[in-house]
């Protein structure tokens, strides 16, 4: 929340006016154009503007951390030793009488600043090639995040892209005037594989452990024909199966049918676009009276994507904080479609079965950001499909998946980079310890300020874009 005194309004003396050209949005490369109009009244000695992104985060104990991504500074004026100081008005004026000083800063492509040195950011369980929370400078800026992320342990974390305008006066009564204007930041999806935007049905699917990988159906409903049995039958075939009645036909003479109802989406979901969901019917097993698998139909449908915000806030050097300490976990579930089918109207469940062909499932949500990684915050999905199905008038449910998904926007890197730059910006290692750390070998870990940084990020400069992008939903950052 910015402070009153620093708000930016277009009635202040000291005002930031942002030229949104195209899109109230931004993204790496962009150009972050406007200009600074300045009362001449303030009699300014210099005037100075910071572009900067950072994040605040606190600790389970509301101990908070600042730790910065990047900052660029313009000194857009500085008097000239005037003994009044209005040669700010040599500048010109604007019809109002107010001058105004333009401006021009560029999104970088990666955060260029390390962590704050007072705390060692290195996660002791993190893997070293995936690491959940990053230690060094190098990895892609996070989005912007305010309100979508509260936390009952602790105060809401926050990353924040702003501009900063600082000017020095010789008023005594304001010596100094300070506004802030925040910008919304959406990254690009980063480089990976067309294939991950499809389900990938030969790598199997995951479930949670609780969870049982099939559905038994035991029912007289199985058999042919049994819809034309006489009503007495149907009642002795109802009393066998809830072994109330046992004569002729024994219990165990009632047929069975075991199957698997499972789901596949993609590994990476774009911000916006449909959600490719493949399901697989798998037929285990059935009585020796079935001569064909019984008919699977669907009666309810559910997807969720459940978000897990991680919040880690290692101990200052000084005070010496346990270092197992774990991160702060805040989940939420976004539920993406929710829908029920009335009889006869749900669907014959089939192998191969996409859900995006039944349904205009599309990721879209007022809380959604992009998966992330950053120096003590960290953002990762699963998405769950749950089905509700019927078989023989029998009711079954259950997790059909419960799998890790990257959510990214639907922006890329490379469209944004242009057709001039064609080779793709790839992360180096820098640190010659990484293979020891990884290999567990003996030696302490050194200190973060007496190491290289562990990734380099090497992309070559952004061309400029020559045709307009199209606008983000409004739900991004």
């Amino acid at each position: 929340m910015v402070v009153p005194d620093l708000a930016n309004q277009k009635e202040r003396s000291l005002y930031i006016a942002v030229c949104e050209e195209q899109h109230p949005y931004y993204t790496c490369g962009d150009k972050v154009r406007g200009v600074l109009r300045v009362e001449p009244t303030l009699r300014p000695q210099r005037i100075s503007l910071t572009f900067k992104g950072y994040s605040v985060i606190y600790d389970q104990s509301n101990k908070g951390a600042r730790p910065n991504f990047f900052s660029q500074k313009q000194d857009l004026f500085e008097s000239a030793g005037a003994h009044e100081n209005f040669d700010i008005l040599k500048r010109g004026t604007a019809a109002d009488g107010k001058v105004e000083l333009p401006f021009e800063f560029t999104f970088p492509h990666t955060v260029e600043s390390g962590p704050p040195p007072d705390r060692n950011w290195r996660f002791a369980e993190d893997s070293y090639d995936h690491p959940r929370f990053q230690h060094s400078a190098g990895f892609p800026l996070p989005p912007s995040c305010s309100s979508q992320v509260s936390s009952n342990k602790g105060l809401a974390p926050r990353i924040i892209y702003a501009l900063e305008a600082c000017l020095d006066s010789v008023v005594p009564d304001n010596p100094r005037v300070q506004v802030h204007q925040e910008l919304n930041f959406v990254p690009p999806a980063p480089e990976f594989d067309s294939a991950l935007l499809q389900p990938m049905v030969e790598l199997g699917t995951k479930l949670p452990k609780h969870c049982c990988r099939y559905k038994l159906i035991r029912t007289r409903k199985l058999l042919p024909g049994y819809g034309s049995s006489s009503k007495l039958g149907k009642v002795k075939d109802m009393l066998v199966e809830k072994e109330l009645f046992f004569g002729l036909n024994s219990y165990s003479e009632v047929p069975f049918a075991r199957f698997n109802i499972l789901a596949t989406p993609a590994r990476v979901q774009v911000i916006g676009s449909c959600v490719p969901i493949v399901i697989t019917v798998q037929h285990l097993d059935r009585s020796a009276s079935l001569p064909t698998p019984p008919a699977l139909f669907m009666r309810r449908i559910r997807v969720q994507l459940l978000s897990a915000f991680h919040i880690f806030v290692p101990g200052s050097l000084q005070s010496k904080q346990n270092a197992k300490d774990g991160p702060d976990i805040v989940r939420d579930n976004l539920v993406l479609v929710d829908k029920k089918f009335e009889d006869g109207h749900g669907g014959t469940l089939q192998d191969g079965l996409n859900l995006a062909d039944m349904e205009d499932l599309r990721l879209v949500h007022q809380k959604l950001l992009p998966s992330f990684t950053s120096y003590g915050l960290a953002l990762e999905y699963e998405l769950q499909v749950d089905i509700w199905g019927e078989c023989a008038s029998h009711e079954f449910m259950g997790i059909a998946c419960r799998e890790n998904v990257q959510v990214v926007s639907g922006w890329s890197s490379t469209a944004l980079q242009g057709e001039a730059s064609t080779q793709e910006p790839v992360y180096h290692e820098l640190d010659p310890d990484a293979a020891r750390y990884e290999m567990g070998t003996e030696g302490s870990r050194p200190q973060l300020n007496e190491r290289a940084p562990s990734y380099g990020y090497y992309a070559p400069s952004p061309a400029e874009r020559t045709a307009p992008r199209p606008m983000p939903p409004p739900y991004m950052a």
